[in-house]
C-alpha cells in the first residue's frame, strides 16, 4: 500500500531499462515491480505512464540564481522563479553557489546564502562554496561546511580585476587542504593572462558581440584546464572542471580519468547546440556567455566526450539576464552581462540531440542528468536513481511530444530565450519531488511542497 503508483512506463535508471511499475510512500520509493489490480487500487493515486519514460528527477549541478555581479545588476531569476522553471523542465534538485564578498570567510557566506534561498526554493537544493581569497584558518571553516553537508568549493582562474582569481599557488594550497577533508574542488578554467592578450587584439576588430569570441579562443580554456588537472594530480585532490566548452579540455579530463585520477567534468546544452556565429547576428550580445560559444568542431567533440564517458554530468550554468539588462552592454563586449537561461529547457534539448537523434542512448542521457551529478557531489543514492529507499524524485517523460520553444510559454521570468523557435522533442508530463507532484505538462504546480536544503556527503 502506498501514496502513489506510477504504472505502465519504461523505467530508466542506473544503466537499466525495464517495463515496470513503481510505488511511492512517505516521500520515498517503496517498491519497483509489476503491480496487480488489487495493489494498484490500494494506492491513493495512480499515474498512467504508458508510452512514457520514468526517470529520476534531474539534478542540475551548476546554476546561478539571484546572483549580483555589479551595482544594480542581479540575475533575472531569483530562487523562487528559477526553481519553478527548473521543476517545469524536470529538474528536482540543483546546486547553486555562495556569493562571498572579498575576504568573507566561506562559512559566513554559506549561512547568508542559505538564509536567502531557504525561504524561496520550490525544489531541493545545495550549495558549492565559492572562495574569494584564501587564508590558512579557513580550513576550519571548510571542516564545518563538510559537517553541514556542503563538501565542495569553487575557484576561478580568471576575474583578476574583480579580485576573484586564484593563481596557481593559491589553487594548489586549496587543493592540498581540501584533499585531506574529502572536499571536491570545482574550477572555472580559463587563462586570465591569455584573455588579456587576446582582448587587446579583439579591440582592433569592428565593434560587435563577436569580439567576445575573439577575446576567448579555445586555447584560453584548454591551457587552463590542463594546468588545473596537473595541479590536482600532483596533490591527489578531487577536481571537477565546470562548464567545459572545448573538445580538447573534455579529452584532457578523459585522459586523467583513464590514468586513475579523481578528476571529472561537465558541459552545458549551449556548448552542444549553439554556435558562436550567434554572436555575429542581430542582438548577438544576448548570446554572450562565459566561456563563449564555440564552433562545430568543439560541439561534435563534446558530444563524443559524453558518448565515451569522459564527462560525467550536464549542468546548465543557468544565469539569466533579461533584454534590458543584456542591452546595457553599450556596444562594449567586455560589459556584456555573461549568462544564458537553461535550467528549464535542458532535458528537452539534450533528449532531442541525444536519444532523439541517436547520438546518446537513453541510459546515457539519464545518467548525465541524474546519477552522474548525484555521484559526483555526494547525493547518491538519496537522489539520482530509482531504487527502493531513494527519494521519490521522479519524472514521467513523454518522448512523443514535439513543441517549439517560446519564452512566453516558459516559467522563467526571462523575456527571451537562446533557443527561441527551436523544435524539441519530449516534455516532463509529471514531475514529482519526494512523491508530491510539482509540475505537469511543462507547467509548475504550487502543491504546497517546498524545497529544502539537502546535505551532501564527501
Amino acid at each position: 500500500m502506498g501514496d502513489l503508483a506510477i504504472v505502465g512506463g519504461k523505467l530508466i535508471s542506473a544503466g537499466r531499462q525495464l517495463q515496470s511499475d513503481l510505488v511511492v510512500s512517505q516521500q520515498k520509493i517503496l517498491r519497483i515491480g509489476r503491480l496487480g489490480k488489487k495493489a494498484r487500487s490500494a494506492c491513493s493515486r495512480v499515474i498512467d505512464a504508458k508510452g512514457c519514460l520514468v526517470i529520476p528527477g534531474a539534478i542540475d549541478p551548476h546554476v546561478h540564481l539571484q546572483l549580483t555581479i555589479g551595482p544594480g545588476l542581479t540575475t533575472n531569476d531569483d530562487f523562487d522563479s528559477g526553481t519553478r522553471a527548473a521543476a517545469a523542465g524536470g529538474v528536482t534538485s540543483l546546486i547553486d553557489y555562495t556569493t562571498p564578498a572579498a575576504g568573507q570567510n566561506p562559512l559566513s557566506a554559506f549561512k547568508a546564502r542559505r538564509r536567502l534561498a531557504d525561504r524561496q526554493v520550490n525544489i531541493d537544493y545545495s550549495l558549492h562554496n565559492v572562495l574569494i581569497g584564501w587564508r590558512p584558518n579557513w580550513v576550519e571553516k571548510i571542516k564545518e561546511l563538510v559537517k553541514l553537508g556542503a563538501p565542495s568549493v569553487k575557484l576561478f582562474m580568471i576575474y583578476k580585476e574583480r579580485g576573484w582569481q586564484a593563481d596557481d599557488g593559491r589553487m594548489l594550497a586549496v587543493m592540498e587542504s581540501c584533499k585531506n577533508l574529502g572536499v571536491t574542488v570545482c574550477v572555472h578554467a580559463e587563462n586570465d593572462d591569455l584573455i588579456e592578450k587576446y582582448t587587446k587584439r579583439a579591440r582592433q576588430k569592428p565593434k560587435s558581440a563577436a569580439q567576445l569570441a575573439a577575446a576567448r579562443p579555445a586555447l584560453v580554456e584548454e591551457e587552463a584546464a590542463e594546468r588545473a588537472i596537473e595541479l590536482a594530480k600532483v596533490c591527489g585532490a578531487r577536481l571537477h572542471l565546470v562548464h567545459l566548452s572545448t573538445a580538447a579540455a573534455a579529452a584532457a579530463v578523459g585522459r586523467a580519468r583513464r590514468a586513475g585520477h579523481a578528476i571529472s567534468g561537465e558541459t552545458c546544452p549551449q556548448y552542444l547546440l549553439l554556435d558562436k556565429r550567434k554572436l555575429s547576428g542581430k542582438d548577438g550580445h544576448l548570446w554572450g556567455c562565459c566561456p563563449v560559444l564555440r564552433g562545430k568542431k568543439d560541439r561534435l567533440g563534446l558530444l563524443v566526450a559524453l558518448q565515451r564517458g569522459w564527462l560525467q554530468a550536464i549542468g546548465t550554468d543557468h544565469c539569466t539576464f533579461n533584454r534590458r539588462q543584456k542591452d546595457s552592454w553599450g556596444k562594449d563586449f567586455e560589459k556584456i552581462p555573461y549568462g544564458l537561461p537553461g535550467v528549464e529547457t535542458s532535458l528537452a534539448l539534450t533528449f532531442t540531440l541525444g536519444p532523439g537523434k541517436k547520438k546518446l542512448s537513453l541510459a546515457q542521457w539519464v545518467k548525465l542528468h541524474s546519477e552522474g551529478p548525484a555521484r559526483l557531489f555526494g547525493l547518491y543514492p538519496q537522489k539520482g536513481v530509482l531504487r527502493k529507499g531513494s527519494d521519490a524524485d521522479i519524472v514521467v517523460w513523454d518522448p512523443h511530444q514535439h513543441r517549439k520553444i517560446d519564452f512566453k510559454d516558459l516559467q522563467t521570468d526571462c523575456d527571451w530565450n537562446p533557443y527561441q523557435a527551436m523544435t524539441v522533442r519530449g516534455i516532463a508530463r509529471h514531475v514529482l519531488l519526494r512523491g508530491t507532484e510539482i509540475a505537469r505538462e511543462g507547467k509548475y504546480i504550487d502543491s504546497g511542497q517546498a524545497g529544502c536544503f539537502i546535505r551532501r556527503k564527501t
